[in-house]
Order: C-alpha cells, then structure tokens, then sequence
C-alpha cells in the first residue's frame, strides 16, 4: 500500500490514476472530507483524512503501508517541518520506502521553495531509509490559462517570459505520474534522485509557433503581470505564497529554467511528450 499526501491536489491525483491503472493499491491522505469523491474517482483504495502538520495523523496514515510519497505544496512554509515529522515516524514504523516530491535544480537557494525542498531532500538522505527523490520540471499543466485563452480566440496567456532570451523546459503531467508510479513501485530505484523533464526547451517565440500550429491561427503571446496574477490567485499579495510563487517567475524569467528528459526517457522506456502534443490534446 503506498500513502499519497496531498492526494487531493493535481499531482496527487495524477500519480494516484497512474499507480491504479497499473493496479497498485493507494492510501489517499487529505486535509478535507470535501475531497474523499475526487480521489476515489483518480483510484484511491483507501482515504485517510487529517492533518499532515498534526503528529497522531501522520502515524495513523502511515499504519498499514510500506511506501510514502510525500507531497506538499510548494507554498507551504513548513514543507520541510512537516517532512522532518514525518520521516521520524516512518523511522518508527520501520520498512518505509520514502519517496519525496521536490524540485528541478532544488539548489537553486533565491526562491524560497526550492529552499524548503533542497532541506527537505538532505533530511530524507540522512534519514537512513530507502528513498527516492524525484525532482520535476514546470508543468506543461501550467499553461492551461494559455490553452483555454486561444480556444476562445483569446491571446497565449503566460507569466514566463519576460526576454526572448527566455528559455523554459516543460514536462506533462502524464509522463511525470507514469515515472513516478515507476519509481514509486520499483525498490529497485531506491536510493536514487531522478530528473524529470520533457526534451529540451521552449522561448516565448517558440511557444507561439506551437500554438499557431495547433490553433490554425497566428497566435501571439500576452503576459500576466504580477497583480493580475494575485488577482486570479485570489490571494493576499503580502502572504508567503504569494511571494514565493512571484519570486519563482521572476527567477525563471531572469536566468531560464532548463532540464534534462534522458532519465524521463529511460524510466518511460518511449520519449516524453512534446509541447505540441500536449496543446494538441487539450485544446
């Protein structure tokens, strides 16, 4: 049985449809009720509802499975606390596989996530149990507000790029969940860090060619300023969330975010999906 936090979130879903399709059972572990129908319908065996940040909980979720994967919102502030707790008492268990979600290029120190992550990855190393960390790139997902823009004949919506010099590598979902089920089911990956990342990396110009491509019109790009974006967010734009995902863009607009998809490739055993294939799914 393998426990899923922050089950109820995009990526937990994800990763939980993939370890179902390949029959693998899966704990569910979210914050809300609300959420029980959403994770059953991704293929949760089991849901456990509490508080990641409360200590009983954590030791309740974990009774019964033999592998976590511990998911927490980039824009948790004490993502690495609660990993602290969390590691110590799978210590207690004993015989816990613990796999961690982190970042792409987690030592990259300026943007307050990648901070919390690369801690949370040093106490996993040192804790003395089989892990895995996987570390994703940008999620092709995140260009959703773009896909539906232009299927409404609206611009390419994005808060990336700033500069033409701008370059971005971007993973799908889908590939990413498959791996992770991979890495996730497999002992065999024990102990490893694995990159995951789509094949090379997209400009602004070259993001628009795609959507044109697709759409069957010129498509030209429209940028998301950083008060529209906490608009949409609907957050305080003072909150640690808020300033940490702005520090995230300009970080990327500034110096580019770029990976690596050979161990993306090798795990998946075929090559990752392409930008173009992706907004040709969805739009």
């Amino acid at each position: 049985m393998i426990l899923i936090t922050g089950a109820s979130g995009q990526v937990g879903c994800a990763v939980i449809r993939a370890l179902s399709k390949v029959g693998i059972e899966t704990k569910a572990f979210i914050h809300s009720a609300s959420n029980i129908e959403k994770v059953k319908e991704a293929g949760a065996t089991e849901v456990f509802v509490g508080d990641m940040s409360e200590e009983k909980d954590l030791r309740e979720a974990l009774h019964g499975v033999d592998t976590v994967y511990y998911i927490c919102s980039a824009a948790n502030p004490k993502e690495d606390e609660i990993g602290e707790q969390m590691i110590q008492i799978a210590k207690k268990v004993g015989n816990i596989y613990f796999v961690y979600h982190s970042v792409l290029h987690s030592v990259l120190q300026d943007m307050p996530h990648h901070k919390r992550k690369l801690h949370t990855e040093q106490l996993v190393v040192d804790s003395g149990l089989d892990f895995a960390i996987i570390q994703p790139a940008v999620f092709m997902q995140m260009l959703m507000p773009a896909v539906k823009s232009v299927q409404s004949g609206g611009p390419m919506l994005q808060k990336f790029f700033t500069s033409d010099e701008t370059q971005m590598s971007l993973v799908d979902m889908e590939d990413f969940a498959e791996a992770a089920a991979v890495i996730l089911s497999n002992k065999d990956y024990a102990n490893g860090t694995f990159e995951l990342c789509g094949k090379g990396s997209y400009s602004l110009q070259n993001m628009e060619a795609v959507f044109s491509e697709v759409a069957g019109r010129e498509v030209k790009s429209a940028y998301i300023t950083d008060e529209a974006f906490i608009g949409q967010m609907k957050i305080d734009a003072s909150s640690y969330q808020a300033q940490t995902l702005l520090t995230m863009f300009r970080h990327y607009n500034e110096h580019s975010f770029r990976g690596n998809s050979v161990v993306l490739s090798q795990i998946l055993r075929r090559d990752p999906h392409t930008l173009h294939q992706f907004v040709s799914r969805n739009i």
